[in-house]
């Protein structure tokens, strides 16, 4: 077994004294600004008035000194909820220091090393910020599942994206869930190649970061809670409120030795997200974050792909116009508004988008000139990430293919390069529009002709994807592709000579972002 990990206090404490939390029913402290930002509260830091603070179920302000005082219990994390005007204190590796642990008696013993024995409650438990400017506009760079299982497949995330963050400037660097696939001793040297980052890394908790070990729930977080606090908890930047949710709920192993869990949030989690929002202005755009999506497209049917208490967060929503769902888990992406036949009353839908995977097909496929497997996912679209651009309460997206241009945004499937004219009469033209949605617009046209426009394929295969399989099995092992929305397809009426062809497609998305695709094929004589 590895050495246990000894977890960072990511507070200030200030007291001199302890209370055990059996003795004192309570936790306090202050909220304040850290004007020479050396992490401590120096004389003249003043206090933050209006801060949200939290034991991970009731939330409370804090008064005009930036005093709070909360309910304690033994097993608890203490929290707060960054405020615009404010920047998180980092540590080392680029998480946000905005919590302290309170475990007196440690984590269960478990295969990977969780939380050491914090002992009794510091007298004052203190939280500094670093004041900033609101902004109006920042972008944010998110994804799904890096999903390592060992060092070479952490090598290849290296390189295939981490300098490609960096070049994006972001606000934030957002992970939704899977940062581990299962071997969770690889944290140490993840967060190292983060550690070179200039901005937080906010890592989300999904079903591959679990201690499987632990049996159940309750202590199927030990080790992700170690290095990075709570798995729920939220920040707000500009005039946005980012709520990252944990909706994985572990059942442990099934009679048949399988490890077993479903897509929930949990009557907890659920009430501490209803006093939370309590206290947020109407007007924000609400971003929610977690691994396991609301809804799982062509498969909802299946527990571990959905949330089964979408209805009660949706309940909770209600009061807001502007809300955003961001998941992952499924390597691949989609785009579904979720509005009254989804059980939410309010007339504006919840915007679901299904992130790209980092991982792609689980680092699956013939390796590219860099070294690094292809990867793509079974949708047919490339590992990637999206870069986010929030402004006041809204927000444009783009996804950025690994390794390719930024433009790179279709694949044109069908026809292929050659084409026999005895084949032109039940001629198709296919394009996987990777990031595309019910409002996107998709053209194509014949050397330099009219423009014609297509019509979104509901819930079918990426015929690239398929040819892929099919050329590696080896390389991709038992993967299956899976049904997406993403390809639009159009008749070719039109009688085509032998001889070279070029096909253009176009499209326009949702966010009013234009990005064009060329093909040429040649048709051949009998």
């Amino acid at each position: 077994m590895s050495t246990r990990v000894i977890i960072l206090l990511f507070v200030f404490i200030s007291a001199p004294h302890a209370i055990a939390a059996q003795e004192a029913m309570h936790v306090s402290g202050y909220v304040y600004a850290d004007l020479d930002q050396n992490g401590k509260r120096s004389p003249g830091d003043p206090g933050i008035p209006g801060v949200m603070v939290s034991n991970q179920q009731d939330v409370v302000l804090t008064d005009e000194n930036g005093h709070y005082v909360l309910p304690a219990r033994d097993e608890m994390i203490i929290f707060i909820t960054k405020p615009p005007e404010y920047d998180f204190h980092l540590n080392y590796h680029n998480n946000p220091r905005f919590y302290y642990i309170h475990r007196p008696d440690g984590s269960p013993e478990l295969d990977f090393p969780g939380i050491e024995p914090t002992g009794p409650l510091p007298g004052s438990v203190d939280f500094g910020l670093i004041p900033s400017e609101i902004k109006e506009t920042f972008p944010a760079v998110i994804f799904g599942d890096p999903q390592t299982t060992n060092h070479t497949e952490l090598s290849w995330y290296r390189d295939a994206f981490v300098g490609e963050f960096y070049r994006e400037n972001a606000d934030f660097i957002i992970a939704l869930g899977d940062i581990m696939n299962d071997n969770l001793s690889l944290y140490g040297r993840y967060n190292e190649i983060m550690s070179t980052a200039q901005t937080p890394v906010i890592n989300v908790f999904g079903n591959h970061d679990m201690n499987y070990d632990a049996g159940g729930n309750r202590y199927a977080r030990e080790t992700f809670k170690s290095y990075y606090g709570p798995t729920y908890y939220s920040f707000e930047e500009g005039n946005v409120h980012f709520v990252v949710l944990d909706n994985i709920d572990y059942l442990g192993y099934d009679d048949e030795g399988r490890r077993s869990y479903v897509g929930n949030i949990g009557e907890t989690q659920l009430a501490w997200l209803e006093n939370n929002l309590r206290f947020v202005d109407r007007d924000k755009l609400i971003v929610l974050m977690a691994h396991i999506p609301l809804y799982a497209p062509g498969r909802d049917s299946t527990a571990s792909l959905r949330t089964g208490d979408r209805k009660e967060l949706f309940t909770l929503l209600e009061d807001f116009d502007n809300v955003l769902f961001l998941g992952g888990h499924v390597h691949s992406i989609s785009h579904t508004f979720m509005g009254h036949e989804f059980g939410r009353s309010n007339p504006n839908p919840v915007h679901q988008l299904l992130v790209a995977a980092a991982s792609g097909s689980w680092w699956g496929g013939p390796y590219c000139k860099n070294g690094i497997p292809v990867s793509t996912q079974r949708d047919g679209s490339p590992k990637g990430y999206h870069l986010f651009s929030f402004h006041v309460n809204s927000f444009s997206e783009q996804l950025k293919p690994s390794g390719l241009d930024a433009g790179y945004q279709i694949r044109i499937e069908s026809p292929g390069g050659d084409v026999t004219v005895e084949c032109l009469e039940d001629l198709e033209i296919r394009a996987n529009v990777f990031n595309s949605s019910e409002h996107s617009e998709v053209y194509f046209r014949l050397n330099g002709g009219e423009w014609v426009s297509m019509e979104r394929d509901e819930l079918s295969l990426s015929g690239h994807f398929i040819n892929m399989l099919e050329e590696y099995p080896e390389e991709f092992g038992s993967l299956q592709p899976i049904r997406t929305s993403n390809i639009w397809a159009a008749p070719l009426h039109l009688p085509l000579q032998p001889g070279p062809h070029r096909i253009d497609i176009r499209t326009r998305d949702m966010y009013g972002q234009e990005f064009r695709q060329t093909k040429v094929i040649e048709v051949r004589g009998l």
